[in-house]
């Protein structure tokens, strides 16, 4: 078993469309934390040694102001995901400002998502074993909205490796029954990508190559976007890395909708005081 410092990434730059406004800085709990919070407890819990909250203009003040409440200055770094045009490029080019600023391994997860303590607790494990690169992957049911339609990244496997991911869109339960934009039926416990994914530094030298390609090619779009599932999907068809696939427990939910939230935020009290701490303590 080899120890390797282990970092959080955190992918704060959506505009939360759908939401219709930043929900990645809603207040959760009795101190009002944001909800990627409970993620940067649960990575300070499992050993890693800092975060990276990744956001967009603007948004630097506020969470800095959020974070330094109870992380030292040593433990967290703010990355701005720049950008020439209003509507973010993706999730792909939001990664790509880490280039340069960690070079061991990092787990990458969505603000507006919370995947419960065990999901930093795995992939620390994974680093430890020696595994450069994981798919931390959800049953597709539980990952469902009341609220409506979401998009979610269908994984398929071999020999425990991910050999395709596919971003299926419009996903819903009508009636019973899992279906997509154009009526294909899924079962419930389909294992999907949350954008939850264990990479290393080498990642990142071809990732910031893709990007920059992509931003070339589509010079003055202000709609495209480049998604970290399919740069890792295109990767994966190239033979350049190989993902392994780790299930992990439905403690899953997150934030698509406004309507979304007042359930979300009920979870989240009823974890205080048993998962976590009514007030966090300093990760110094």
């Amino acid at each position: 078993m080899q120890t390797t410092e282990t970092a959080l990434v955190i992918l704060a730059g959506g505009l939360g469309s759908r939401f219709g406004g930043a929900k990645q800085i809603e207040p959760f709990g009795a101190q009002g934390h944001f909800l990627f919070e409970y993620a940067c407890y649960d990575a300070m819990q499992a050993g890693f040694q800092k975060v990276f909250s990744i956001v967009r203009p603007g948004m630097q003040e506020r969470v800095a102001q959020q974070l330094n409440r109870w992380m030292h200055a040593q433990r967290y770094e703010i990355i701005i995901q720049e950008q020439a045009r209003p509507k973010p490029w993706g999730t792909a080019h939001a990664l790509h400002f880490l280039y340069g600023k960690w070079e061991g391994a990092f787990l990458v997860l969505n603000a507006d998502d919370y995947y419960g303590p065990s999901i930093c607790q795995r992939a620390f494990e994974l680093v430890q074993d020696g595994v450069a690169a994981a798919a931390l992957a959800f049953e597709l049911g539980p990952t469902l909205s009341p609220h409506g339609p979401v998009a979610r990244g269908i994984c398929q496997s071999h020999d425990s490796y991910l050999s395709e991911i596919e971003e299926v869109l419009k996903l819903a339960d009508k009636n019973g029954l899992i279906t997509d934009e154009h009526g294909r039926i899924y079962a419930p416990d389909t294992l999907i990508s949350m954008n939850a994914w264990l990479l290393s530094g080498t990642f990142l030298e071809q990732l910031a190559s893709k990007v920059q390609a992509f931003l070339k090619l589509h010079n003055g779009n202000d709609q495209i976007e480049i998604y970290l599932p399919k740069v890792l999907h295109e990767m994966i068809t190239e033979g350049s890395i190989h993902i392994k696939v780790a299930a992990m427990p439905s403690a899953w939910f997150g934030i698509t909708y406004a309507a979304d939230l007042t359930l979300a935020q009920a979870k989240i009290s009823a974890l205080e005081g048993s998962q976590y701490p009514l007030e966090f303590p300093l990760w110094t």
